[in-house]
């Protein structure tokens, strides 16, 4: 079904635990650009979806992320589903306000409902219409609600939008900060100190990096942690391997300082089980506010 973008390995990931809709977590830039239909609906994807890698990873490659337009109104929005999850699992249902031919607009932080659906297999191999029939449910579930917040059927506001140049693989600001390893341990360990666990590593730190920028350069930072044999001092070869992951998303400014008591938001944060979580729209905009973070709207 899928179309394989590349056979290389994926040599910069930073780890390969399933977040949000990707298990890759990058830097900077996609190595895997989209060579799909819908390129102005990736791009909306992409910006919106804080932690979206822009492409399905399986392993030694990736397939173009999968688009299924459902409908548009009299002005031209676009409601939509996207999956960029090999496993099968995480789907996005996506509003884009317009396009022309140069960029995409939408509302932040209002655009966007993500879904778990439970499964075994990988997206590779199945039907054509997949991504239609798998998300028809929540598309009915959620369709009428994201219509009312993102003004379906009235004139275009572009002032209540943000936009990004249409593009083909996700982009970050050359030169943004990116958290130390040091840095990194320093939040996980802090955040560490709420759960007692029995057997604290003293560095979990595992990878980490940049989800979003915004207008003043502050930065949207992803930070791994996991503490192995989190629940046995006294562990031996023989005993069973246990583990305890986090995920914390972290506000900076452009230099890297925080505010320790609402720059911290925990994602995940669980033992013995694989670290997929999905999260709301409203929390993530919650979390943003909070840090004073500030969106480049249009100014027509």
């Amino acid at each position: 079904m899928k179309k394989a973008l590349s056979l290389l390995l994926c040599g910069i990931i930073l780890v390969t635990t399933s977040l949000g809709l990707s298990g890759c977590i990058f830097n900077r830039e996609n190595p895997y650009p989209y060579r799909g239909e819908y390129k102005e609906l990736y791009t909306t994807a992409i910006y919106s979806i804080p932690d979206v890698a822009g492409y399905m990873h399986h392993g030694e490659g990736a397939y173009d992320s999968d688009i299924y337009v459902w409908e548009q109104d009299d002005y031209g929005r676009t409601l939509f589903s996207y999956c960029e999850d090999y496993g099968n699992q995480i789907f996005g249902l996506i509003i884009s306000q317009a396009y022309d031919e140069n960029n995409v607009y939408f509302y932040p932080e209002m655009n966007y409902e993500l879904t778990f659906i439970d499964s075994e297999y990988s997206y590779e191999g199945t039907e054509e219409d997949h991504l239609k029939n798998r998300t028809k449910d929540f598309y009915l579930e959620n369709k009428d609600r994201l219509k009312e917040i993102n003004d379906w059927n009235k004139p275009i506001d572009k002032s209540k939008c943000v936009s990004y140049p249409i593009t083909d693989h996700k982009v970050l600001a050359k030169n943004t900060y990116s958290l130390s390893s040091v840095e990194c341990n320093e939040i996980l360990n802090e955040y560490t100190k709420t759960l007692n666990l029995p057997n604290p590593e003293k560095s979990p730190h595992r990878g980490n990096g940049i989800l979003q920028v915004d207008a003043e350069g502050k930065i949207l930072h992803v930070i791994f942690g996991v503490h192995r044999r989190y629940d046995n001092p006294d562990w031996k070869n023989s005993d069973e391997y246990t583990w305890y992951d986090i995920v914390l998303w972290v506000i900076t400014d452009k230099d890297g300082n925080y505010d320790k008591e609402k720059g911290v938001l925990v994602m995940y944060s669980k033992g013995n089980s694989d670290s997929i979580f999905i999260y709301r729209a409203e929390d993530i905009s919650e979390f943003k506010k909070q840090n004073n973070w500030v969106h480049s709207y249009c100014e027509n």
